[in-house]
């Protein structure tokens, strides 16, 4: 009885310690005694009750704007067009509009349209993304980093550039007059040079130029900072075994930024889809007729006529649908292709 009666006195003489000198709770770290309320609580435990509250508060601006002009706007394409007739007041779940576009109009035009982007898909993303590996490459080697800097932000200022001003310099380039400029330069080389880029078999040459012109900047960007992360001592092995500079690039250098790789091959794949040379043509019309309109220039064009006549939601939001459709399968696709890549080369 004693004892307890010490032991008792004694952890009430350490508690009148702490709770008259706080600052001596961090002393007695190693103090066996340590009385409940003031130990130091959990940082789990320190999380208010409101956290997800104040949290959904700095959120919902961000919220509000996906909302509206992303899931709301979804939401209009879809009942424009499934609907019947393509009017929203009256909305009978159809597929009138799509199988119009595809098969009924005799103009052809979305089909014609979905050709010319298919083509435009297949030839600028390779073509860009050649150019873009073997141009980042070389930027990666270079070893003064004023150099380096110069070149980057030369290479990067297209894509900071508004697209409507790209596409209307491109116009007088390509398209201004009966002689354009770009046809006075190339006679310098080529006496007899007289291309009519108007002409339909001319004017897919003109876009894949503009487009992979556009696509160029952010894709050397990507592909040089990945080369830069790239582990110098494997460079420096390879050499030691006497493995040439070439087939380092294709066993070192791409299998190292293969994920890079997939994702410009798909975010270039979807952005080929959107493409949409407005600012090249004065018009819809005028493209129609050298027969370089696309996919969402037809959209586009739907929505806004050039002519002046009369909105047609319910088409473009079929063609829409159809876009998204096939962009999802590309997409899809790739992803495919992607897995299977990395585990080939992993």
């Amino acid at each position: 009885m004693q004892n307890n009666d010490w032991s008792k006195k004694t952890k009430t003489k350490e508690f009148n310690e702490l709770k008259d000198n706080p600052k001596g709770i961090q002393d007695k770290k190693n103090s066996d005694f340590r009385p409940k309320f003031l130990a130091p609580k959990p940082k789990n435990m320190e999380k208010s009750k409101f956290d997800f509250l104040n949290q959904l508060l700095w959120i919902t601006p961000g919220l509000i704007f996906v909302l509206i002009f992303s899931y709301f706007s979804i939401f209009i394409v879809f009942r424009y067009g499934f609907s019947d007739g393509g009017s929203v007041g009256n909305f009978v779940f159809s597929f009138q509009q799509i199988k119009f576009i595809l098969f009924e109009d005799q103009t052809r035009e979305f089909v014609y349209s979905l050709r010319n982007t298919f083509i435009y898909v297949v030839i600028s993303v390779p073509i860009s993304l050649f150019i873009a590996l073997f141009t980042a490459k070389a930027l990666s080697n270079l070893l003064s980093k004023k150099a380096y800097g110069f070149f980057q932000s030369t290479l990067f200022l297209p894509y900071v550039t508004s697209s409507l001003a790209v596409a209307m310099v491109f116009s007088t380039l390509f398209l201004n007059g009966g002689d354009p400029v770009i046809n006075t330069f190339m006679k310098i080389f080529i006496k007899d040079f007289n291309v009519n880029w108007r002409e339909p078999k001319y004017t897919m040459i003109l876009l894949v130029i503009f487009g992979v012109w556009r696509m160029l900047p952010f894709k050397i960007i990507m592909f040089t900072s990945a080369f830069l992360r790239v582990d110098k001592r494997l460079y420096q092995a390879a050499s030691l075994d006497g493995t040439p500079k070439w087939q380092q690039f294709w066993k070192i250098s791409l299998p190292q930024i293969l994920p890079v790789i997939i994702y410009m091959i798909t975010t270039s794949i979807i952005g080929g889809f959107k493409f949409m040379p407005l600012g090249l043509f004065n018009n819809y019309a005028e493209a129609r007729q050298s027969s370089a309109q696309t996919a969402v220039y037809y959209i586009f064009d739907k929505v806004n006529p050039s002519g002046g006549g009369i909105p047609s939601y319910g088409k473009a939001g079929a063609a829409s649908i159809v876009l998204m459709v096939l962009t999802l399968l590309m997409t899809i696709f790739n992803k495919k292709l992607s897995k299977f890549l990395n585990k080939k080369y992993r």
